[in-house]
């Protein structure tokens, strides 16, 4: 080992400052010495045997081979590999690292690690070499080629020199030791007669190279706490965002490496934290679950601490856990789902199936929300479902298995209705506690409010290449579509600061991309929805933005500090009322706390596209409403309701609003600036045609109001509206049916209770309440708004009956609680 050492060093460019770098790669080489050590204590025959299946099934079967870039052909890379080891084209590059000393120097963002880059993008050129060996293309002389063992030794050197007091995220982790295993796997037989002492120092050197990347998928970056001193540990894959979910299983080449190293003890760790992973985590048992992200207890998922990022890092985990489950069959690791991995499962099959519309991902769930969108797809999670039907079903009980099945079948045609499940499994409306989401999905209509609470975090931006503008997704962002690409489809084009349904300061012009890897969220612990799951369903929340990226135990900042004055300093409490095919939003409290920061404050009803024609409908009687931007007349009752033709129709409460504005404007779209991944795109819209509607509320409100209704059936609304407001203030926001038979209320903070249009209601603590009467009876749907821990009921006395609610515990605290009065 230490002639080999002597070698690595020799073979680096004389620039290589070896002293500056040397405990680095001596690190790196004592972390590869000893867990390769490790690996050959087990005398487990039946695992070691297992063990050479594994081997052999990474040469013929490659992993990850497609996040590989092999867009350089094998022939030319070794055209370009000189003498010495070095690819002629970068060696220029290569220079300019050395001079600025950037091998030490840290980075913001991934795409800002150019020196990881760099070495990632030499080894994915030998990796092309090695892949056409292991298919017959190149010959072992080509391959093998001094040159090519060399460069492995050269790129390898320079990776393992690199600083480790900077957080080596992405390439050093994710591209590099995959490349790496998929070299050694490619060259297996020589990589064994190597591991026998039985080949060239040089190949031996590459050899130990290889081994030192590969374990690279263990060790960065580094944690710098205790998981550091045994990286082979559950422990390591756990508690830290950077060591679970999708960024643990997913993108790691953990069980190609455990299977380089022969390690038996690897694969032991692996095979467990698969198996735990498949779990599901809330708030309150986040220290106590398996996972900090990944599945949540309401049916969605968190990736990247506590956002709303469904589509990513939660299928990615667990489809991966899945994956590397599946190669353990027919091994002593083999071991079938456990009940509680099945739930897990199933639960984010049907709760994902509400943030998917028609064929489109609802925007604000994922870092890619302004990539430009026209076709349908299917659901993310499709390939999870495909490998659960594949290698999993017996997991599941028959019932299941036919609902997989059917739901298999609706994914495939990229429309999910599921006629005939319980409302709340599959439409209806539904509470995502863990993440602050009401949703209402039919067949005919998809209503998302998006609230805000400090339980969660916000939407993360990226703008070197992800979406660059994510400042309101969870600003209570609330959504209409027909369609599901209503949204999508005029984003480049968007105002951001008034996005729908969002209370804020205008001044898009103001706005600054920046980094922030936890979005923006609320200041207060107060969130909350109650619904039943049919078509009804009270929401409520206290707005207040803070950059998420400021709650303690972040270690992933970004570069969001101090930016963007505009976002802050408003204060609204805001409520929603989902009444059959009426939703009603009532503001109370708006305050404008910096009002010294130029621009009104707006709360936007909607910015949707402009379909069809727009017209003011008034006494029956419609007109049309031309291009250009027009004063909405609020006159009392004859307020009239803007109405755009097959799709929505909006009104303005005038008891709660004072000036109301509506747009029809064809904008300029520049998708690119948004999100610069839609470079690549063809038949970008050049402009997009908007239809934008907010309330005004000046410079400087102080506890001012708003109110407005969205009519989602179909035809014409009813010329009288069929609710009534009880109330509207930062204490009590409340709406009941014209029929009396449904009561909605949201209860704030320091609350006196409800006493409104013969209606006497209170509540013991914050809360939302809806109160319907079926088949004569009363039934009680309540929500805990502040998620409290302590709490085991809240009392409701309604009309002088006391009704004592008993409230979900554990990871289901939050959840709404019914009670049918007897």
């Amino acid at each position: 080992m230490i002639k080999r050492l002597v070698l690595f060093c020799c073979l680096c460019l004389p620039a290589l400052a070896v002293s500056a770098q040397e405990q680095e790669v001596k690190f790196a080489f004592d972390n590869y010495h000893r867990y390769y050590r490790e690996a050959r204590l087990c005398t487990d025959s039946a695992k070691l045997e297992a063990m050479k299946k594994l081997r052999v099934y990474f040469h013929e079967h490659p992993y990850r081979l497609s996040k590989v870039n092999m867009s350089v052909p094998p022939a030319r890379c070794l055209e370009l590999l000189t003498p010495e080891g070095t690819f002629s084209d970068m060696d220029a590059l290569e220079a300019e690292f050395e001079r600025s000393n950037a091998y030490r120097k840290s980075f913001h963002t991934t795409a800002d690690d150019r020196v990881g880059i760099f070495i990632g993008n030499a080894l994915d050129r030998l990796c092309c070499i090695t892949d056409a060996y292991r298919r017959g293309t190149l010959t072992a002389d080509e391959s093998l080629s001094d040159k090519v063992l060399k460069a492995v030794v050269h790129y390898g050197m320079l990776e393992a020199g690199r600083s480790n007091a900077v957080s080596r995220f992405h390439a050093s982790c994710f591209a590099i030791p995959t490349a790496a295993v998929n070299i050694y796997f490619a060259w297996l037989d020589k990589m064994e007669l190597a591991e026998r002492g039985g080949a060239t120092p040089l190949l031996e050197a590459a050899c130990d190279m290889l081994k030192v990347l590969g374990l690279q998928a263990y060790t960065q970056p580094l944690r710098h706490d205790e998981t550091d001193k045994n990286v082979v540990s559950i422990e390591r894959f756990r508690n830290h965002v950077w060591w679970v979910g999708g960024n643990a299983l997913a993108y790691r080449s953990l069980l190609p490496v455990a299977a380089m190293y022969s390690s038996v003890p690897m694969v032991d760790v692996l095979a467990e934290v698969c198996r735990r992973g498949i779990s599901v985590t809330s708030q309150l048992t986040l220290h106590d679950s398996f996972w900090t992200e990944g599945f949540t207890a309401d049916g969605a998922g968190w990736g990247h601490g506590k956002q709303c990022l469904i589509w990513g890092y939660p299928i990615d985990g667990t489809f991966n856990a899945l994956n590397m489950l599946g190669m353990l069959k027919g091994t002593p690791w083999a071991e079938r789902l456990s009940r509680k991995n099945a739930q897990a499962i199933l639960n984010f099959l049907r709760g994902g199936n509400w943030y998917y519309y028609k064929g489109f991902t609802l925007p604000c769930l994922d870092r890619g929300s302004y990539v430009y969108t026209a076709a349908e797809k299917e659901i993310p999670y499709a390939k999870m479902l495909n490998k659960v039907l594949t290698d999993w079903m017996d997991a599941f009980t028959e019932t299941e298995q036919a609902e997989l099945r059917q739901l298999w079948k609706e994914v495939k045609e990229k429309h999910i209705r599921m006629v005939g499940y319980a409302p709340g499994m599959y439409s209806g409306t539904r509470w995502f506690f863990n993440n602050d989401d009401l949703i209402k999905k039919t067949p005919d209509c998809h209503i998302m409010v998006n609230m805000a609470s400090v339980r969660c975090d916000g939407l993360e931006s990226a703008p070197n290449f992800a979406d660059a503008y994510n400042f309101y997704p969870t600003d209570g962002m609330t959504l209409f579509q027909r369609s599901g690409n209503e949204y999508r489809s005029i984003m480049g084009g968007w105002d951001v600061t008034a996005s729908p349904g969002v209370t804020a300061r205008e001044g898009m012009e103001r706005l600054e991309p920046v980094v922030n890897w936890r979005g923006y969220c609320s200041k207060h612990n107060y969130a909350a929805a109650a619904t039943d799951g049919s078509g009804d369903a009270v929401a409520g929340y206290i707005f207040e933005k803070m950059n998420a990226s400021e709650k303690e135990g972040v270690n992933d900042r970004g570069s969001s500090a101090g930016c963007n004055e505009v976002l802050y300093g408003v204060k609204a409490y805001k409520s929603y009322f989902i009444q059959g095919d009426y939703m009603v939003a009532l503001g109370a409290g708006v305050t404008n706390r910096q009002s010294g920061q130029p621009g009104h404050i707006r709360t936007t009803i909607d910015q949707t596209a402009l379909l069809n024609d727009v017209c003011l409908l008034e006494k029956g009687k419609k007109t049309a409403l031309s291009a250009g931007v027009h004063t909405w007349k609020i006159s009392g009752k004859n307020t009239p309701w803007l109405v755009q033709e097959g799709q929505f129709a909006y009104r303005v409460l005038p008891e709660y609003s004072r000036k109301a504005f509506v747009a029809c404007e064809t904008r300029p779209a520049n998708w690119v600036l948004h999100n610069k991944t839609n470079a690549g795109k063809k038949n970008l819209p050049d402009s997009v045609k908007i239809l934008r509607l907010w309330i005004d509320h000046g410079q400087a409100p102080v506890n001012d109001t708003y109110g407005y209704t969205v009519y989602t059936g179909k035809g014409t609304p009813s010329a009288r509206l069929p609710f009534r407001v009880l109330r509207n203030d930062s204490l009590v926001q409340a709406v009941q049916s014209a029929d009396k038979k449904l009561l909605q209320a949201v209860f704030y903070p320091g609350n006196n209770g409800l006493q409104a249009g013969g209606v006497s209601l209170t509540a013991s603590e914050p809360c939302t309440v809806m109160i319907k009467t079926v088949a004569g009876k009363s039934v009680f749907t309540v929500t805990d708004a502040c998620m409290n821990a302590a709490l085991k009921k809240i009392t409701l006395t309604y009309n002088g009956e006391t009704i004592e609610v008993p409230m979900p515990q554990g990871e289901f605290c939050g959840r709404t609680a019914s009670y049918e009065l007897p």
